[in-house]
Order: C-alpha cells, then structure tokens, then sequence
C-alpha cells in the first residue's frame, strides 16, 4: 500500500515530510487540500474527511501507511526517522537530538507567529531585527559540520532546511553574514532525489504558508 501524507496545498510543516520521504526514494500519496475562497478561507475540503480517516488525533499534516496512522508534523517525522535510519542511534544522541529539533522548529515558529500577527508591519521589524541572533546561532553550529550532528544527516536537517528557506525568502540579506548557512542550504538541495524534485512540477516553492497571513502565500 502507498503510504499518504494529507497536508494543505502548501509547504508548512507538511514539507520537511515530503522532503525526507523523497531523499529516500519512497513512493507516496502527496494529498493536498485546499482552502475555500476569501474572505472566509473556509477548511469544508479538509474537514469533511477530517473524522474518517481512523486517525487518533486527527490533525494536518498527517501519515497513513497501512496500520500506521499519525497525526503531529514531529510525531511523524521520528516515526520516518527511526524508520529509515535518519534519527538517534543510542540515548545521547537522542537528547542532543531532540534539543536541535525543538531549536529548528523555534526558528520556523518564530516566523509563522509573525506573519500571523495582526500587527504584522510593526512585528516585521522587530522579527527582522533579531534574524541575525536567530541566524548566528544556526551559523555557530554548523561550523566544520556537513549537516546537524556531524557528517550523518539526521531528520532534523530537514527541519532546519526548511525554516531557513522560509527565512531566507522573508529577508535574503540577513544571510549575507553568514556564507555556513548559505552552503548548508545549497548543499541540501543537492541531496540526491532532492536536487531533482525541487526543480520538478511536483516542487512548488510558494506558498508557504496559509492565505490567512501577511506575509508567506504569495511571492512579494
């Protein structure tokens, strides 16, 4: 059976899913939901299979693959990681892990949060103005390291890939300072599989987020 990831028809926390199964070469159901027109942006498209689908905590994005139902865009990315060797191999690197994912997701939740607010403008330059704390500790890091932890890629690069993107889209010149993290993207994309699909009709770059923000659905 071809295992399904339902998520909005567009990248957000659905993404990094995508991109691990992708790297590994597995065949799977994209499902993409849509949401209605402006200005309600209504969800009748997600909600109406939303209580079908046998999933205990039934939420977008989520992972069907036969038995395996999971709901939680974290929750699922462990499950894939354990699964195809991209997570913690004993006890240590599981806690060192664990802190780098809650950190990759903090720079993506950080944008999110901003583009939400109803105070958009005023937050945008408040946001701008501590991407290069945010940056510079991402930077730090990866110093004389391929990826995350060293020389093996984990699931928590594609995390990291994703929030930086976002970021790099949002203020590209905030990244000048920091060459690390431009090669660490640039060789992401070069990933085998990878270097293909963003290039491919299945890729789509935009949007990011949901039509409800001030900044994220559609290209400036």
């Amino acid at each position: 059976m071809t295992p399904v990831v339902g998520y909005w028809d567009l990248r957000g926390l659905g993404q990094p899913i995508r991109n691990l199964l992708i790297y590994k070469g597995v065949e799977f159901e994209d499902k993409r939901y849509k949401f209605g027109p402006a200005p309600d942006f209504n969800r009748e498209e997600w909600l109406k299979e939303k209580f079908t689908l046998g999933i205990t905590f039934p939420n977008l994005p989520y992972y069907i693959d036969g038995d395996v139902k999971l709901s939680q865009s974290l929750a699922i990315m462990r499950y894939l990681a354990k699964k195809h060797d991209l997570g913690a191999r004993d006890e240590e690197e599981a806690m060192k892990l664990d802190v780098m994912e809650q950190q990759a997701r903090d720079l993506a939740w950080w944008l999110i949060m901003t583009c939400y607010s109803s105070n958009f403008e005023e937050q945008r330059h408040v946001y701008e103005k501590a991407m290069g704390d945010q940056l510079r500790i991402w930077d730090d890091h990866l110093q004389g390291k391929l990826w995350v932890f060293g020389d093996r890629l984990t699931y928590v690069d594609f995390l990291l890939y994703e929030a930086l993107d976002w970021n790099y889209e949002f203020k590209a010149d905030a990244f000048e300072p920091f060459p690390v993290l431009l090669a660490y993207m640039r060789r992401f994309e070069e990933l085998p599989n990878l270097k293909e699909y963003f290039v491919s009709d299945k890729y789509s770059k935009w949007p990011i987020m949901g039509p409800q923000v001030k900044w994220g659905h559609t290209k400036e």
